[in-house]
C-alpha cells in the first residue's frame, strides 16, 4: 500500500512568497507632476541636499503624437508639522525608506515607510491530501 502526499500550496509557493513581501503604503501620500527631471530636482533641492534619494521618476505614456514623458516628484505626506518624502528605488517603485522633516524641531531624519502585507502562511494553515 503506497501513500501519496499532496501539497497543493507547494506549487504556488513562489507566487505566494512574492505576494507576502512588504510594499510601501502610499495611500496617504501625494506627488507632484513636472515636465522635466530638472524641474523636479530644482523643486526638491532642499530635500535632496538633506539626503532624499531618487526624488524624481519618469513615467511614459503614449498619445496620438507619439510617446511623451512626465516626471513625478517623491511621494509627500504632511501631518501636524512633520513632512515625509518617499523617493523611488532603481526600478521606479516607491522606496522603502524616506526622509522626514520636523518643522517644530527644524531637523531632518530618515524613516521606514509603512508597509502592507497581503496575507501569507500562518501556523494554522495546513494542507490536506493524504490518500491510499
Amino acid at each position: 500500500m503506497t501513500k501519496t502526499f499532496v501539497l497543493p500550496l507547494l506549487a504556488a509557493l513562489p507566487a505566494l512568497l512574492v505576494s507576502c513581501r512588504d510594499d510601501v503604503d502610499i495611500s496617504r501620500y501625494q506627488r507632484l507632476q513636472f515636465n522635466s527631471y530638472q524641474e523636479c530636482a530644482a523643486y526638491y533641492r532642499t530635500q535632496i541636499q538633506q539626503g532624499l534619494q531618487n526624488p524624481c521618476a519618469r513615467s511614459s505614456s503614449v498619445s496620438g503624437s507619439g510617446a511623451s514623458f512626465m516626471y513625478y516628484g517623491p511621494y509627500y505626506y504632511n501631518q501636524s508639522g512633520t513632512q515625509r518624502y518617499v523617493g523611488y528605488d532603481a526600478s521606479g517603485n516607491p522606496a522603502p525608506t524616506g526622509l522626514s522633516y520636523d518643522s517644530k524641531r527644524g531637523r531632518y531624519g530618515s524613516f521606514k515607510a509603512g508597509g502592507t502585507r497581503r496575507g501569507g502562511l500562518t501556523s494554522s494553515a495546513r494542507s490536506g491530501g493524504f490518500g491510499g
